[in-house]
């Protein structure tokens, strides 16, 4: 029978354990895949073992059984060796960073063919706690390496999966502020996300606070029964919540595991709903996958993160007999992934315009690149614009002669010019 690409697919990529959550075709919802068919059994520990007398790997906890019966190397770190592109020496061989995550994403996405042997992967989604490029860069080239290109895969930070996961629950789970906590090794993290509803389309905005100095995950080891802690969080929630109009607070992390915190979450629900968890953001991976294929519940919201573009950025262009806006870039775009390229044909103009477009407060700037030395500008060369983000601020614009065939070959000429991009405003305030 031949395969279909149908599956949607979330991995929460974490540096302890991670998740993979696929769209169940019934109930169109992102259900948790299990190792081995075990429902309990839906966190996979983030680790590789390397047998030296067969040369086999295995991961998860198979890998912890290897170590104990087995001569070969354990690899811990997966995810922060990618993080810094650290290259492994296992067993005499070097391996890149990214190697290594291929062959921990294999088993993991292999484990989908227990479930669903004749389906393949339409769309990915990886979330990650903390990005940067060179770990965005390394999880990108292990799917691809697995025969997932850039068009059906996509990487998030954990702060975007809650946002995805939030907006696709019932609408009165969101009517108001929702908030997360999310207590893991690091200690604990607040998130509130609110709604801007004057806006067209709506606007999705997160405030964080830090509270790990507050309230480490060692104070766990410290407390035996947790009545501290326990007295910290409650007071820490308070505290933030005051005064704060909120419809759903979601509870997520390793620390929370237990029943330590059942009484001061009780004491919260008064007037909210309350839902505890771990494994929040691996279904807000799915949701963002199914978002991906335009079958979602966000397209009439648009989340301004730290990471995202505040803006449109547009060309004007002649195209099928009229003048139109070319979108080149959209707002709610995470900058990592918003680097585009269009090859174009000018007719008589010897600059290209952008219109660079504020989604909050509407502001328009006009920005032009001068083409100066272009000869062939009466429709006889091929011109080539790329956009690539340094970060969210900083946008470098090139564009490059690519000419036309062999009678107008290219000049190699190359033009630039830095747009720089204005912060976000809260619109809260707007």
């Amino acid at each position: 029978m031949a395969e279909e690409r149908t599956l949607l697919v979330g991995v929460d990529l974490c540096e302890d354990v991670s998740q993979i959550t696929c769209f169940n075709s019934v109930t169109y919802e992102p259900e948790s895949i299990c190792v081995n068919g075990n429902v309990e059994k839906y966190m996979i520990p983030t680790v590789l073992f390397y047998r030296r007398d067969t040369a086999e790997w295995t991961f998860g906890e198979e890998a912890f059984a290897w170590n104990r019966e087995q001569d070969g190397v354990l690899v811990k770190g997966i995810v922060s060796k990618a993080s810094k592109g650290e290259v492994v020496n296992v067993a005499g061989h070097e391996y890149q960073p990214g190697e290594l995550l291929e062959r921990f994403l294999k088993r993991v996405l292999g484990l989908l063919k227990v479930e669903y042997p004749n389906n393949t992967i339409r769309r990915l989604v990886v979330t990650v706690k903390e990005k940067n490029i060179v770990l965005i860069q390394n999880i990108y080239q292990a799917v691809q390496n697995l025969g997932i290109s850039r068009l059906r895969a996509n990487v998030q930070s954990h702060e975007q999966c809650f946002v995805n996961y939030a907006m696709n629950q019932p609408k009165e789970l969101h009517v108001n502020d929702v908030v997360l906590f999310d207590y893991n090794e690091e200690g604990l993290v607040y998130y509130q996300l609110s709604i801007n509803r004057r806006t067209e389309p709506n606007t999705v905005l997160i405030k964080k606070r830090d509270f790990c100095d507050t309230l480490s995950y060692e104070m766990l080891q410290e407390d035996p029964t947790r009545e501290n802690v326990a007295y910290l969080f409650e007071s820490i929630a308070l505290n933030v919540l005051h005064k704060q109009i909120v419809s759903t607070i979601y509870v997520t992390g390793k620390g929370f595991e237990g029943n330590w915190c059942k009484d001061a979450l009780k004491r919260l629900c008064i007037g909210r709903r309350v839902f505890a968890g771990q494994n929040l953001y691996a279904k807000g991976a799915g949701y963002a996958a199914r978002d991906a294929i335009g079958e979602g519940k966000l397209k009439d919201y648009l989340y301004l993160g730290e990471e995202m573009l505040p803006v449109n950025i547009s060309m004007p262009v002649f195209c099928a007999g009229r003048e139109q806006e070319y979108s080149v870039v959209s707002a709610g775009t995470a900058w990592y992934n918003a680097n585009n390229s269009i090859s174009f044909i000018p007719d008589q103009e010897t600059e290209v315009e952008l219109k660079v477009e504020y989604v909050i407060g509407g502001q328009e700037e006009r920005h032009f690149i001068s083409m100066d030395g272009l000869r062939n500008c009466d429709r006889t060369t091929r011109l080539e614009l790329n956009l690539e983000f340094l970060d969210v601020y900083t946008c470098l614009v090139r564009i490059n002669d690519r000419g036309f065939g062999d009678l107008f070959p290219s000049t190699n000429r190359v033009w630039e010019k830095m747009i720089k991009i204005k912060g976000n405003t809260d619109t809260k305030d707007a």
